[in-house]
């Protein structure tokens, strides 16, 4: 099965997954992706965190290579 990490940024910082995940495709990889995406923004709802326009992650394969970036509206940037 595919392993992918899913790692996040502010726009400045990256915040990396070392662990990952094994998924039997793509398509589970990205809904994988769109919760943790959910999750985050929803633990991010304090006041004090107004602007989450620059946030994103990005999903890499086992050799690193961008396979899936989502923006924090769940845009995909690129895939």
């Amino acid at each position: 099965m595919p392993h992918f990490y899913f790692h996040f940024s502010d726009g400045k910082r990256r915040f990396s997954d070392t662990t990952g995940r094994e998924f039997s495709g793509m398509g589970a990889a990205r809904r994988h992706a769109t919760e943790q995406v959910r999750e985050l923004k929803a633990a991010m709802c304090a006041p004090i965190i107004q602007d989450l326009s620059g946030w994103s992650m990005t999903v890499t394969d086992e050799s690193g290579r961008t396979v899936i970036e989502l923006d924090f509206e769940l845009t995909v940037r690129r895939a």
